[in-house]
Protein backbone atom coordinates (compact mmCIF):
# COMPACT_ATOMS: atom_id res chain seq x y z
CA UNK A 1 0.00 0.00 0.00
CA UNK A 2 1.23 3.47 -0.80
CA UNK A 3 0.87 5.86 2.08
CA UNK A 4 0.18 9.50 1.32
CA UNK A 5 2.66 11.94 2.75
CA UNK A 6 0.51 14.76 4.01
CA UNK A 7 1.45 17.95 5.86
CA UNK A 8 -0.02 21.12 7.25
CA UNK A 9 1.94 24.09 5.89
CA UNK A 10 1.25 27.01 8.18
CA UNK A 11 0.29 30.03 6.11
CA UNK A 12 2.22 32.47 8.22
CA UNK A 13 5.44 30.47 8.21
CA UNK A 14 7.02 32.51 5.42
CA UNK A 15 6.63 35.74 7.36
CA UNK A 16 6.83 34.60 10.97
CA UNK A 17 10.58 34.83 11.22
CA UNK A 18 10.86 37.95 9.08
CA UNK A 19 8.92 40.22 11.39
CA UNK A 20 11.11 43.06 12.61
CA UNK A 21 9.09 43.67 15.74
CA UNK A 22 9.05 40.08 16.91
CA UNK A 23 11.72 37.46 16.53
CA UNK A 24 11.21 33.76 17.19
CA UNK A 25 13.88 31.90 19.15
CA UNK A 26 14.11 28.44 20.71
CA UNK A 27 15.91 27.64 23.94
CA UNK A 28 18.59 24.95 23.67
CA UNK A 29 20.42 23.01 26.35
CA UNK A 30 23.88 21.53 25.91
CA UNK A 31 25.87 19.88 28.71
CA UNK A 32 23.85 21.70 31.37
CA UNK A 33 24.20 25.13 29.74
CA UNK A 34 21.43 27.18 28.09
CA UNK A 35 21.25 29.40 25.03
CA UNK A 36 18.94 30.28 22.11
CA UNK A 37 18.85 29.55 18.38
CA UNK A 38 16.89 31.06 15.51
CA UNK A 39 15.04 29.17 12.77
CA UNK A 40 18.16 28.96 10.62
CA UNK A 41 19.97 27.14 13.40
CA UNK A 42 22.21 30.08 14.27
CA UNK A 43 23.13 30.36 17.96
CA UNK A 44 21.89 33.85 18.71
CA UNK A 45 22.79 33.34 22.35
CA UNK A 46 25.41 30.60 22.79
CA UNK A 47 24.69 27.95 25.46
CA UNK A 48 26.91 29.48 28.15
CA UNK A 49 24.35 30.19 30.91
CA UNK A 50 23.43 27.98 33.84
CA UNK A 51 19.73 28.76 33.41
CA UNK A 52 17.45 30.94 31.30
CA UNK A 53 13.88 32.17 31.63
CA UNK A 54 11.11 33.30 29.30
CA UNK A 55 11.21 36.11 26.75
CA UNK A 56 9.33 39.37 27.14
CA UNK A 57 9.88 42.80 25.59
CA UNK A 58 12.82 41.29 23.64
CA UNK A 59 14.68 40.53 26.87
CA UNK A 60 15.30 37.21 28.60
CA UNK A 61 16.56 36.48 32.12
CA UNK A 62 19.81 34.48 32.23
CA UNK A 63 21.69 32.98 35.15
CA UNK A 64 25.33 32.50 36.08
CA UNK A 65 26.05 30.42 39.13
CA UNK A 66 24.09 27.17 38.75
CA UNK A 67 21.10 28.26 40.82
CA UNK A 68 17.74 27.78 39.10
CA UNK A 69 14.94 29.35 41.17
CA UNK A 70 11.65 27.52 41.37
CA UNK A 71 9.40 29.97 39.58
CA UNK A 72 6.01 28.66 38.63
CA UNK A 73 2.43 28.36 39.76
CA UNK A 74 1.30 30.17 42.88
CA UNK A 75 0.64 28.56 46.18
CA UNK A 76 -2.49 30.41 47.27
CA UNK A 77 -3.63 29.17 50.64
CA UNK A 78 -7.38 28.83 50.28
CA UNK A 79 -9.08 26.69 52.86
CA UNK A 80 -12.40 24.91 52.50
CA UNK A 81 -14.01 22.61 49.93
CA UNK A 82 -14.24 25.30 47.27
CA UNK A 83 -10.50 25.11 46.75
CA UNK A 84 -10.63 21.36 46.16
CA UNK A 85 -13.50 21.72 43.70
CA UNK A 86 -11.64 24.45 41.81
CA UNK A 87 -8.62 22.19 41.54
CA UNK A 88 -10.76 19.39 40.11
CA UNK A 89 -12.06 21.70 37.41
CA UNK A 90 -8.81 23.57 36.74
CA UNK A 91 -8.59 23.19 32.99
CA UNK A 92 -7.13 26.60 32.23
CA UNK A 93 -6.03 27.60 35.72
CA UNK A 94 -2.31 27.22 35.00
CA UNK A 95 -2.08 30.43 33.01
CA UNK A 96 -0.65 33.76 34.18
CA UNK A 97 -0.37 32.86 37.83
CA UNK A 98 1.79 34.56 40.42
CA UNK A 99 5.33 33.63 41.21
CA UNK A 100 6.15 31.14 43.94
CA UNK A 101 9.49 31.77 45.59
CA UNK A 102 11.52 28.96 47.06
CA UNK A 103 13.40 30.44 49.99
CA UNK A 104 16.65 28.57 50.36
CA UNK A 105 20.39 29.08 50.08
CA UNK A 106 20.62 30.88 46.75
CA UNK A 107 23.73 30.66 44.62
CA UNK A 108 24.30 32.50 41.39
CA UNK A 109 22.82 35.71 40.02
CA UNK A 110 20.42 36.75 37.27
CA UNK A 111 20.42 39.46 34.63
CA UNK A 112 18.97 40.03 31.14
CA UNK A 113 20.11 39.48 27.54
CA UNK A 114 18.61 41.12 24.47
CA UNK A 115 17.90 39.32 21.17
CA UNK A 116 21.47 39.90 19.97
CA UNK A 117 22.83 38.04 23.00
CA UNK A 118 24.16 41.19 24.67
CA UNK A 119 23.83 41.52 28.45
CA UNK A 120 21.84 44.75 28.82
CA UNK A 121 20.89 44.46 32.51
CA UNK A 122 23.82 43.22 34.62
CA UNK A 123 23.92 39.79 36.25
CA UNK A 124 23.20 40.97 39.79
CA UNK A 125 19.81 39.71 41.05
CA UNK A 126 19.08 36.73 43.27
CA UNK A 127 15.94 36.00 41.27
CA UNK A 128 14.03 37.51 38.35
CA UNK A 129 10.88 37.13 36.26
CA UNK A 130 10.20 37.74 32.57
CA UNK A 131 9.38 41.20 31.22
CA UNK A 132 5.76 42.06 30.47
CA UNK A 133 4.39 45.52 29.69
CA UNK A 134 7.93 46.83 30.07
CA UNK A 135 8.32 45.61 33.66
CA UNK A 136 10.00 42.60 35.28
CA UNK A 137 10.20 41.40 38.85
CA UNK A 138 13.56 41.25 40.64
CA UNK A 139 14.50 39.94 44.06
CA UNK A 140 16.86 42.04 46.18
CA UNK A 141 17.77 41.01 49.72
CA UNK A 142 14.88 38.58 49.95
CA UNK A 143 12.20 41.03 48.78
CA UNK A 144 10.62 41.65 45.40
CA UNK A 145 10.12 44.77 43.32
CA UNK A 146 9.99 45.72 39.62
CA UNK A 147 12.45 47.19 37.14
CA UNK A 148 11.88 48.68 33.69
CA UNK A 149 13.71 47.67 30.50
CA UNK A 150 16.52 50.12 31.36
CA UNK A 151 17.13 48.29 34.63
CA UNK A 152 15.73 51.14 36.73
CA UNK A 153 13.79 50.23 39.87
CA UNK A 154 10.16 51.36 39.50
CA UNK A 155 8.58 49.37 42.32
CA UNK A 156 10.72 49.17 45.43
CA UNK A 157 11.60 45.62 46.61
CA UNK A 158 9.27 45.40 49.61
CA UNK A 159 7.03 42.48 48.65
CA UNK A 160 7.22 38.79 49.53
CA UNK A 161 5.85 37.57 46.18
CA UNK A 162 4.79 39.16 42.92
CA UNK A 163 3.10 38.38 39.62
CA UNK A 164 3.56 39.66 36.08
CA UNK A 165 1.98 42.84 34.77
CA UNK A 166 -1.28 42.56 32.86
CA UNK A 167 -3.51 45.47 31.89
CA UNK A 168 -1.27 47.83 33.86
CA UNK A 169 -1.62 45.89 37.10
CA UNK A 170 0.70 43.42 38.83
CA UNK A 171 -0.11 41.16 41.74
CA UNK A 172 1.96 41.72 44.89
CA UNK A 173 1.85 40.16 48.34
CA UNK A 174 3.04 40.87 51.86
CA UNK A 175 2.39 38.75 54.95
CA UNK A 176 0.17 36.36 52.95
CA UNK A 177 -2.14 39.15 51.77
CA UNK A 178 -2.48 40.21 48.14
CA UNK A 179 -3.05 43.43 46.22
CA UNK A 180 -1.95 45.20 43.02
CA UNK A 181 0.53 47.86 41.90
CA UNK A 182 0.43 49.88 38.68
CA UNK A 183 3.13 50.73 36.16
CA UNK A 184 4.11 53.81 38.20
CA UNK A 185 4.83 51.68 41.22
CA UNK A 186 1.78 52.80 43.16
CA UNK A 187 -0.24 50.30 45.19
CA UNK A 188 -3.53 51.04 43.49
CA UNK A 189 -5.43 48.12 45.03
CA UNK A 190 -4.59 47.65 48.68
CA UNK A 191 -2.87 44.47 49.88
CA UNK A 192 -5.85 42.90 51.59
CA UNK A 193 -6.95 39.63 49.94
CA UNK A 194 -6.16 36.08 51.04
CA UNK A 195 -5.45 35.14 47.41
CA UNK A 196 -5.62 36.72 43.97
CA UNK A 197 -5.06 36.16 40.26
CA UNK A 198 -3.84 38.15 37.26
CA UNK A 199 -6.06 40.71 35.51
CA UNK A 200 -7.59 39.76 32.16
CA UNK A 201 -10.36 41.46 30.17
CA UNK A 202 -10.56 44.17 32.83
CA UNK A 203 -11.23 41.83 35.75
CA UNK A 204 -9.39 39.70 38.28
CA UNK A 205 -10.35 36.94 40.67
CA UNK A 206 -9.56 37.65 44.33
CA UNK A 207 -10.25 35.68 47.49
CA UNK A 208 -11.47 37.07 50.78
CA UNK A 209 -12.29 35.59 54.16
CA UNK A 210 -15.78 34.22 54.56
CA UNK A 211 -17.46 32.44 57.44
CA UNK A 212 -20.19 30.16 56.12
CA UNK A 213 -23.04 29.06 58.36
CA UNK A 214 -23.87 25.93 56.37
CA UNK A 215 -20.53 24.60 55.13
CA UNK A 216 -16.86 24.86 55.98
CA UNK A 217 -15.86 27.57 53.52
CA UNK A 218 -13.40 30.03 55.02
CA UNK A 219 -12.65 31.92 51.76
CA UNK A 220 -14.71 32.83 48.72
CA UNK A 221 -13.74 34.11 45.30
CA UNK A 222 -14.97 37.44 43.98
CA UNK A 223 -14.39 39.48 40.82
CA UNK A 224 -12.91 42.99 40.96
CA UNK A 225 -12.39 45.56 38.20
CA UNK A 226 -9.27 47.60 37.49
CA UNK A 227 -10.32 50.15 40.08
CA UNK A 228 -10.49 47.47 42.74
CA UNK A 229 -14.27 47.58 42.93
CA UNK A 230 -15.95 44.25 43.78
CA UNK A 231 -18.54 43.41 41.14
CA UNK A 232 -19.93 40.08 42.36
CA UNK A 233 -22.19 39.55 45.33
CA UNK A 234 -20.80 37.77 48.39
CA UNK A 235 -23.45 35.07 48.01
CA UNK A 236 -21.53 33.79 44.98
CA UNK A 237 -18.24 31.94 45.38
CA UNK A 238 -16.40 32.59 42.11
CA UNK A 239 -14.18 29.82 40.79
CA UNK A 240 -12.35 29.69 37.47
CA UNK A 241 -12.49 32.74 35.19
CA UNK A 242 -12.62 31.71 31.54
CA UNK A 243 -10.97 33.46 28.62
CA UNK A 244 -14.25 34.97 27.42
CA UNK A 245 -14.84 36.75 30.76
CA UNK A 246 -17.34 34.25 32.10
CA UNK A 247 -16.63 32.48 35.38
CA UNK A 248 -18.00 29.49 37.23
CA UNK A 249 -19.59 30.01 40.63
CA UNK A 250 -21.32 28.14 43.41
CA UNK A 251 -23.61 29.48 46.11
CA UNK A 252 -21.41 30.47 49.04
CA UNK A 253 -23.71 29.63 51.92
CA UNK A 254 -25.58 26.59 50.63
CA UNK A 255 -25.09 23.25 52.31
CA UNK A 256 -23.90 20.77 49.73
CA UNK A 257 -23.91 17.02 50.01
CA UNK A 258 -20.91 15.82 48.10
CA UNK A 259 -19.60 17.95 45.24
CA UNK A 260 -20.54 21.57 44.64
CA UNK A 261 -23.00 22.64 41.97
CA UNK A 262 -21.75 25.23 39.48
CA UNK A 263 -23.27 27.92 37.31
CA UNK A 264 -21.93 30.74 35.12
CA UNK A 265 -21.62 34.42 35.96
CA UNK A 266 -20.46 37.30 33.74
CA UNK A 267 -18.12 40.22 34.38
CA UNK A 268 -21.07 42.40 35.40
CA UNK A 269 -21.94 40.06 38.23
CA UNK A 270 -25.00 38.74 36.41
CA UNK A 271 -25.88 35.04 36.51
CA UNK A 272 -25.75 33.56 33.00
CA UNK A 273 -26.42 29.93 33.90
CA UNK A 274 -28.01 28.77 37.14
CA UNK A 275 -25.94 26.45 39.39
CA UNK A 276 -27.07 23.12 38.00
CA UNK A 277 -23.86 21.39 36.96
CA UNK A 278 -21.27 19.31 38.76
CA UNK A 279 -18.68 20.39 36.21
CA UNK A 280 -18.23 23.21 33.71
CA UNK A 281 -15.13 23.26 31.51
CA UNK A 282 -13.74 26.23 29.60
CA UNK A 283 -15.26 27.25 26.29
CA UNK A 284 -14.03 26.02 22.93
CA UNK A 285 -15.76 26.83 19.67
CA UNK A 286 -18.27 28.85 21.72
CA UNK A 287 -19.42 25.90 23.83
CA UNK A 288 -18.51 24.65 27.31
CA UNK A 289 -18.85 21.03 28.34
CA UNK A 290 -21.06 20.50 31.37
CA UNK A 291 -21.76 17.44 33.50
CA UNK A 292 -24.65 16.32 35.69
CA UNK A 293 -25.28 13.10 37.53
CA UNK A 294 -28.32 11.10 36.47
CA UNK A 295 -29.69 7.85 37.79
CA UNK A 296 -29.33 4.90 35.45
CA UNK A 297 -32.71 3.29 34.77
CA UNK A 298 -31.30 -0.21 34.44
CA UNK A 299 -28.54 -0.45 37.03
CA UNK A 300 -30.04 2.00 39.55
CA UNK A 301 -26.82 3.98 39.98
CA UNK A 302 -25.78 7.55 39.27
CA UNK A 303 -23.56 8.20 36.26
CA UNK A 304 -22.06 11.39 34.78
CA UNK A 305 -23.97 12.74 31.80
CA UNK A 306 -22.32 15.26 29.48
CA UNK A 307 -23.62 18.04 27.30
CA UNK A 308 -22.74 21.59 26.20
CA UNK A 309 -23.92 25.13 26.96
CA UNK A 310 -23.23 28.35 25.05
CA UNK A 311 -22.03 31.71 26.38
CA UNK A 312 -25.61 32.67 27.22
CA UNK A 313 -26.06 29.57 29.38
CA UNK A 314 -28.36 27.81 26.92
CA UNK A 315 -28.11 24.03 26.69
CA UNK A 316 -27.26 23.64 23.03
CA UNK A 317 -26.56 19.94 23.52
CA UNK A 318 -28.47 18.35 26.40
CA UNK A 319 -26.39 16.49 29.03
CA UNK A 320 -27.44 13.00 27.99
CA UNK A 321 -24.19 11.45 26.75
CA UNK A 322 -21.92 8.97 28.51
CA UNK A 323 -18.84 10.72 27.09
CA UNK A 324 -18.21 14.01 25.33
CA UNK A 325 -14.88 15.52 24.32
CA UNK A 326 -14.51 19.34 24.34
CA UNK A 327 -15.02 20.81 20.87
CA UNK A 328 -12.07 21.10 18.51
CA UNK A 329 -12.25 22.13 14.86
CA UNK A 330 -15.98 22.58 15.45
CA UNK A 331 -16.40 18.87 16.25
CA UNK A 332 -16.86 16.71 19.34
CA UNK A 333 -16.63 12.97 19.84
CA UNK A 334 -19.53 11.70 21.98
CA UNK A 335 -20.64 8.31 23.27
CA UNK A 336 -24.10 7.08 24.23
CA UNK A 337 -25.28 4.84 27.04
CA UNK A 338 -26.38 1.29 26.28
CA UNK A 339 -27.57 -1.75 28.22
CA UNK A 340 -24.88 -4.19 27.06
CA UNK A 341 -22.61 -3.83 30.11
CA UNK A 342 -19.63 -5.01 28.03
CA UNK A 343 -17.35 -2.07 28.70
CA UNK A 344 -17.72 -0.76 25.14
CA UNK A 345 -19.65 2.32 24.09
CA UNK A 346 -20.94 3.47 20.71
CA UNK A 347 -19.20 6.66 19.56
CA UNK A 348 -20.27 9.39 17.13
CA UNK A 349 -19.10 12.78 15.88
CA UNK A 350 -21.23 15.92 16.16
CA UNK A 351 -20.93 19.59 15.18
CA UNK A 352 -21.54 22.64 17.38
CA UNK A 353 -25.27 22.49 16.71
CA UNK A 354 -25.47 18.93 17.94
CA UNK A 355 -26.04 17.55 14.44
CA UNK A 356 -24.36 14.25 13.61
CA UNK A 357 -21.38 14.23 11.27
CA UNK A 358 -20.76 10.53 11.89
CA UNK A 359 -23.38 8.33 13.52
CA UNK A 360 -23.03 5.82 16.37
CA UNK A 361 -21.23 3.26 14.26
CA UNK A 362 -17.87 3.38 15.98
CA UNK A 363 -16.35 1.54 18.92
CA UNK A 364 -13.60 4.15 19.05
CA UNK A 365 -13.21 7.68 17.64
CA UNK A 366 -10.30 10.03 18.27
CA UNK A 367 -10.12 13.38 16.49
CA UNK A 368 -6.59 13.97 15.18
CA UNK A 369 -7.07 17.15 13.20
CA UNK A 370 -9.73 18.86 11.13
CA UNK A 371 -10.07 15.95 8.69
CA UNK A 372 -8.49 12.88 10.28
CA UNK A 373 -9.67 10.53 13.02
CA UNK A 374 -8.50 7.28 14.56
CA UNK A 375 -11.38 4.83 14.63
CA UNK A 376 -12.54 1.27 14.99
CA UNK A 377 -15.87 -0.05 13.79
CA UNK A 378 -18.28 -1.70 16.21
CA UNK A 379 -17.60 -5.41 16.67
CA UNK A 380 -14.22 -4.94 14.97
CA UNK A 381 -11.02 -4.24 16.89
CA UNK A 382 -9.01 -3.12 13.87
CA UNK A 383 -7.72 0.45 14.31
CA UNK A 384 -8.00 2.54 11.16
CA UNK A 385 -7.59 6.13 10.10
CA UNK A 386 -10.63 7.78 8.50
CA UNK A 387 -11.35 11.18 7.00
CA UNK A 388 -14.09 13.53 8.14
CA UNK A 389 -16.65 11.68 6.05
CA UNK A 390 -15.83 8.33 7.64
CA UNK A 391 -13.91 6.99 4.64
CA UNK A 392 -11.03 4.65 5.48
CA UNK A 393 -7.60 6.05 4.66
CA UNK A 394 -5.40 3.34 6.06
CA UNK A 395 -5.32 0.42 8.49
CA UNK A 396 -2.87 0.50 11.36
CA UNK A 397 -2.45 -3.19 12.10
CA UNK A 398 1.12 -3.17 13.43
CA UNK A 399 1.66 0.55 12.84
CA UNK A 400 1.81 3.40 15.31
CA UNK A 401 1.00 7.08 15.19
CA UNK A 402 2.74 9.95 16.98
CA UNK A 403 1.35 13.48 17.26
CA UNK A 404 4.03 16.06 16.46
CA UNK A 405 1.81 19.08 17.12
CA UNK A 406 0.24 21.66 14.81
CA UNK A 407 -1.86 18.99 13.08
CA UNK A 408 1.07 16.87 11.97
CA UNK A 409 1.34 13.16 12.74
CA UNK A 410 3.99 10.60 11.85
CA UNK A 411 3.12 7.02 11.05
CA UNK A 412 5.64 4.40 12.18
CA UNK A 413 6.06 0.72 11.39
CA UNK A 414 6.55 -2.15 13.82
CA UNK A 415 10.22 -1.20 14.13
CA UNK A 416 9.28 2.37 15.15
CA UNK A 417 10.58 3.64 11.81
CA UNK A 418 8.72 6.57 10.15
CA UNK A 419 6.83 5.69 7.00
CA UNK A 420 4.45 8.64 6.43
CA UNK A 421 3.26 12.01 7.62
CA UNK A 422 -0.43 12.65 8.12
CA UNK A 423 -1.80 16.19 8.18
CA UNK A 424 -3.75 18.13 5.58
CA UNK A 425 -4.18 17.29 1.92
CA UNK A 426 -0.95 18.91 0.71
CA UNK A 427 1.73 16.47 -0.35
CA UNK A 428 5.36 17.25 0.32
CA UNK A 429 8.58 15.63 -0.87
CA UNK A 430 10.18 13.65 1.93
CA UNK A 431 12.43 10.65 1.50
CA UNK A 432 11.55 8.34 4.37
CA UNK A 433 14.10 5.79 3.19
CA UNK A 434 16.78 8.22 4.34
CA UNK A 435 15.11 8.73 7.72
CA UNK A 436 14.42 5.23 9.03
CA UNK A 437 16.89 5.66 11.85
CA UNK A 438 15.38 8.92 13.00
CA UNK A 439 12.65 9.65 15.46
CA UNK A 440 10.52 12.77 14.95
CA UNK A 441 9.35 14.40 18.17
CA UNK A 442 7.62 17.71 17.34
CA UNK A 443 6.66 20.07 14.54
CA UNK A 444 6.44 23.84 14.51
CA UNK A 445 6.78 26.60 11.90
CA UNK A 446 7.75 24.13 9.18
CA UNK A 447 10.56 22.67 11.29
CA UNK A 448 10.63 19.12 12.66
CA UNK A 449 12.52 18.26 15.83
CA UNK A 450 14.22 14.88 15.62
CA UNK A 451 16.92 12.65 17.03
CA UNK A 452 18.76 9.71 15.55
CA UNK A 453 17.40 6.40 16.78
CA UNK A 454 19.89 3.76 17.91
CA UNK A 455 18.59 0.63 19.59
CA UNK A 456 21.89 0.38 21.45
CA UNK A 457 21.13 3.50 23.45
CA UNK A 458 20.97 2.59 27.12
CA UNK A 459 21.26 6.11 28.49
CA UNK A 460 18.66 8.63 27.27
CA UNK A 461 21.10 11.40 28.15
CA UNK A 462 23.13 10.42 25.12
CA UNK A 463 20.26 11.22 22.76
CA UNK A 464 20.82 14.52 20.97
CA UNK A 465 18.22 16.62 19.16
CA UNK A 466 18.37 18.43 15.83
CA UNK A 467 16.09 20.23 13.38
CA UNK A 468 15.10 19.53 9.77
CA UNK A 469 12.67 21.22 7.41
CA UNK A 470 9.64 19.62 5.76
CA UNK A 471 11.67 18.58 2.73
CA UNK A 472 13.99 16.52 4.89
CA UNK A 473 16.91 18.95 4.80
CA UNK A 474 18.78 18.94 8.10
CA UNK A 475 19.04 22.46 9.53
CA UNK A 476 20.84 21.41 12.70
CA UNK A 477 22.54 18.06 13.12
CA UNK A 478 21.55 16.36 16.40
CA UNK A 479 23.85 17.93 18.98
CA UNK A 480 21.69 19.51 21.68
CA UNK A 481 20.38 17.74 24.77
CA UNK A 482 17.11 19.60 24.31
CA UNK A 483 15.50 22.03 21.87
CA UNK A 484 12.41 23.82 23.14
CA UNK A 485 9.59 25.37 21.11
CA UNK A 486 10.22 28.57 19.16
CA UNK A 487 8.59 31.48 20.97
CA UNK A 488 8.26 35.18 20.15
CA UNK A 489 10.80 37.32 21.96
CA UNK A 490 8.41 40.23 22.21
CA UNK A 491 6.06 38.43 24.60
CA UNK A 492 5.59 35.08 26.30
CA UNK A 493 2.95 32.59 25.21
Amino acid sequence: MKYSILLLLLTFYTIAFAQKEKKYLAQVRLDGKYGFIDASGHEVIPPIYDAAGSWGNNLVPVNIGKYTPEIGLPVIDIAGPAAEEEANNAVESNKNKIVTIDIKDKKGKWGYCDISGKIVIPIQYTNTTFFDEGMAGVEINGKWGFINTKGEIVVQPIYDTIGSFSQGRALVAKNNLYGYVDLKGEEVIKVQYTGADTFANGYALVYEKYASKNNNRTNIGRLINLKGEIITDAKYDIGLVFSNGLAIFSLADVKYEGNFIFGLINSKGQVVAQPLYREILDFSDGLARVMVYKKDKIYNEYNPNFGFIDTKGREIIKPIYAEAEPFSYGKSVIARFDDKDDGNLDHALINTKGAFILGFNWRQLTLLDNNHLLASIKNNYETIMINGQGKKIMSFDDKGIVALGNDLFVITNINNEPIAFIGTDKKIPFDFSQNKNRKFTSYQFGLIRFHNFDRNYEDSRNIKQGLMNVKGKVIIEPKYDDISDFVPTGSIE
